[in-house]
């Protein structure tokens, strides 16, 4: 898909944000716990330690899996490396706001696109195509981006 006059959003920004921290708390407490297991002669504390290291490094696998940007341009969107979905394959799109819960008192706005159409197979759920974006830093940028360049009466706002 060629960008041109095309808008780019982030994906993900708190997930990748909480992921890291994650990796980071996970990782160096883990080198440390191993560390210190070893001086004790501990082997239960070895186990659980290297279990801390594992669990660290599959966020940090996660992170470099997961999408770094959504691409909206006049041929369609697209998650580059992922997927595209051009607008002549789009018959209605709709995107929707969930409030996710991240602990007892913080909370971001997911945002995710429903579409029907004939776009790539791998993203077909019960009978429509589904992509999870994450928070990204204002609905209202995604909706102006999509209405600016999708065609008359494809996209609709749901919450």
């Amino acid at each position: 898909m060629l960008p041109g006059d095309a808008v780019v959003l982030r994906l993900d920004v708190v997930m990748r944000r909480l992921a890291m921290a994650g990796f980071v708390g996970f990782g160096v407490g883990g080198l440390v716990a191993v560390v210190l297991a070893l001086f004790s002669g501990s082997v239960s504390g070895v186990v659980f330690s290297l279990l801390s290291v594992a669990f660290a490094a599959l966020i940090l696998l996660a992170l470099r899996k997961s999408a770094s940007s959504l691409v909206i341009s006049a041929v369609g969107f697209s998650v580059p490396g992922v997927f595209e979905v051009r607008w002549t394959e789009v018959t209605r799109l709709r995107v929707y706001r969930e409030k996710r819960r991240v602990g007892r008192w913080m909370h971001w706005w997911h945002y995710r696109l429903d579409w029907t159409g004939s776009g790539p197979e791998v993203l077909l759920e019960d009978g429509e195509y589904a992509y999870a974006l994450g928070h990204l830093g204002g609905g209202a940028r995604l909706y102006a981006a999509l209405t600016r360049f999708a065609p008359a009466g494809v996209v609709e706002f749901a919450e």
